[in-house]
């Protein structure tokens, strides 16, 4: 067998170089003792942050897929990764500001997995420390899976290192994504056998790993692994993450908008037992640097009455929704809409750009040349959903627009024309609010302190329904669909005044609990429940595809922008039909979904492999490569 080697180099443009990779030391020196194993451990769980810390968080994730785009903001598409959103010939295997970090960093961390689990054994042998053996066995194994997770998911197979290697020891070539994934469920089961049982959100516990298990299985048996999928895989997924959702202990927050609602630095939002795993963060020196709050946020500067303030965010505006994710919400009934986005700016500084009140708009006489809206009142109202029956008979678009004191933003319909028509554009889009962070130190403060959901339990709800539906027990699917959806209803008497404001108007019915549950009529398209759905027009007229769509629907729903998306239509192979039907630009003649269904493996790491000691020629660098790179 040929002898594989990777030299040592430093590569330019990332965040760790492969020496990184091969020989970063670890916290604490030695790890011959038991503090020594402590101290990598606890450098494995800070390893977890490296999702939330820079722009690979969306550029891998959230770009070029059915519910984001680039806001194009800052015109070279380089400066905010849009090769990622627009597919262009830049992605490719030189690309070294997302894909090569993101590589080496996930090496660098099974690296030091591999080197504690090799150690731990031998540390801990005696009967008085084995149960603290056991946990961080279980910890390091679960973390080491997570990150081949990681790598699978984009790359489809990689290297199965499961040794620690250092200098210019041999490591393996890129193993088949079979290979991979038995490792990775393999490494998954073990750790679920070793891990504690309880209830933490920044601790890697039995029910984290039954999370992934699921999401393991679920993920072979997708339509991309179909040459891989194994018989009893949807009946493990269900499995495992029926055992989280029965006997964890862990429940969903009462309320949506609870998840999301940062009121204190390792606040009651970071301890809901909904958050099966997070990376943890907060306002020291130490754990500050979630960086995630910056990437979604309209720059709400430029309206008259704002200015930069901790509540809104600091505005490094990369991604901007598409039409179709804040249609999917489907009307008035689902919380999700106004509880994921900002709709409404409070003016928060005197400006002479304030606009004032004219004759032929004022609401009273006494108001024509005065300020429309003061400090503490609603500067701007973004309308999220389509307008085409709240203006009087006969008003122009403007003159409605401007009969209402804030500025309001939204898409009407213009009938003489017979077509849509926006206020949006690349700079102008409402603001999704999962990761605003009002406790930085001050507003342009890039370093966050909020914690990273890396699992929760409403996904893992998501991921038994379709283990379920994909057998063909759509009852069952139903059912944990529901639960979710159920949470996400409007209760009896809650306050909508707060989320929708003047312009759209509540009714009185609005004030009842509203209906979200489904029956198994909505995947059948010859149903009026199907109707409520947004499905692609090129998507099947069978049951079983209809229900695909209508999980990623779902999906896109709950888990709007938490960093999912692109593996979901990856895996699911629906890339191309759902970005072709819901994202209207350049990008869809860009997309090859035989190609871009995988990520290109990073250059540098073929250029450094050596054969027997000679580098690899051009044609075995092609043969390693993913198809079309």
């Amino acid at each position: 067998m040929k002898k594989l080697t990777l030299i040592t180099a430093i590569v330019t443009g990332g965040m760790f170089s492969c020496q990184d990779y091969l020989d970063d030391p670890a916290p604490g020196g030695s790890h011959d003792t038991p503090d020594g194993i402590h101290s990598l451990v606890r450098g494995a769980y800070k390893d977890l942050r490296f999702h939330h810390i820079g722009e690979w968080s969306y550029a891998l994730n959230v770009y070029g897929t059915d519910l984001f785009r680039n806001t194009g903001r800052y015109g070279d598409p380089s400066e905010n990764h849009g090769l990622f959103d627009e597919y262009t010939e830049a992605l490719n295997p030189t690309e070294s500001n997302i894909l090569l970090p993101f590589w080496d960093n996930m090496y660098r961390q099974i690296n030091q997995c591999n080197k504690g689990i090799a150690k731990i054994p031998e540390v801990f042998d005696q009967p008085e420390n084995a149960a603290a053996g056991d946990k961080y066995m279980g910890e390091l194994l679960f973390i080491r899976a997570f990150n081949y997770l990681e790598l699978v998911e984009q790359f489809g197979g990689v290297p199965l290192q499961l040794e620690h290697v250092s200098g210019d020891d041999v490591i393996a070539p890129r193993a088949e994504v079979a290979e991979n994934l038995r490792a990775i469920i393999h490494d998954l089961r073990r750790a679920e056998s070793l891990l504690p049982d309880m209830i933490h959100s920044n601790k890697i516990t039995k029910s984290a790993a039954q999370h992934f298990l699921a999401k393991a299985y679920l993920f072979r048996a997708s339509e991309r692994n179909a040459e891989i999928t194994e018989v009893t895989d949807l009946d493990s997924a269900a499995y495992y993450a029926e055992q989280v959702i029965n006997f964890s202990g862990r429940t969903l927050a009462p309320d949506f908008n609870d998840l999301f609602e940062y009121t204190a630095v390792n606040g009651p939002n970071e301890s809901l037992s909904e958050i099966i795993l997070a990376s943890d963060f907060d306002d020291s020196d130490e754990l500050s640097g979630n960086q995630t709050h910056m990437y979604f946020l309209n720059d709400y500067t430029k309206y008259p009455g704002m200015s930069l303030n901790l509540q809104d965010g600091l505005p490094k505006s990369r991604i901007r929704t598409t039409i179709y994710a804040l249609e999917n919400f489907r009307g008035s009934r689902d919380t999700r809409l106004y509880k994921s986005f900002q709709t409404a700016y409070i003016a928060n500084e005197q400006s002479e750009e304030i606009p004032t009140w004219r004759e032929e708009n004022a609401p009273r006489p006494e108001l024509v040349g005065t300020p429309k809206f003061d400090l503490g009142d609603t500067a701007v109202f973004m309308v999220p959903t389509r307008q085409d029956f709240y203006a009087d008979a006969g008003a122009s678009y403007q003159d409605y627009k401007d009969s209402f004191a804030p500025l309001v933003l939204f898409r009407w319909m213009n009938i003489d024309a017979d077509i849509w028509q926006s206020d949006w554009n690349h700079d102008v889009f409402i603001s999704l609010t999962k990761y605003r962070d009002p406790m930085r130190a001050s507003p342009d403060d890039t370093e966050g302190t909020k914690d990273g959901i890396l699992a929760r339990l409403a996904e893992t709800y998501l991921i038994a329904a379709e283990a379920y539906g994909r057998k063909g027990e759509y009852g069952k699917a139903v059912e944990y669909i529901n639960v979710v959806r159920r949470r996400a209803a409007y209760k009896e008497g809650e306050d909508r005044y707060g989320f929708r404001y003047l312009i759209e108007p509540v009714r009185e019915f609005d004030k009842r609990a509203s209906g979200m549950s489904i029956t198994e009529d909505v995947f059948n398209p010859k149903t009026t429940e199907s109707n409520t759905q947004i499905y692609p027009t090129r998507s099947s007229y069978f049951v079983e595809d209809r229900f695909i769509h209508f999980i990623l629907n779902e999906r896109a729903r709950e888990l709007m922008g938490e960093f999912h998306r692109w593996v979901d239509l990856s895996r699911t192979a629906t890339l191309e039909v759902r970005v072709h039907r819901f994202y209207r630009n350049s990008m869809r003649r860009n997309l090859v979904p035989e190609i871009h269904q995988l990520r290109p493996i990073p250059q540098s790491y073929l250029d450094e492999l050596k054969v027997d000691g000679v580098p690899l020629t051009p044609e075995e660098k092609s043969a390693m490569q993913n198809p079309g790179y």
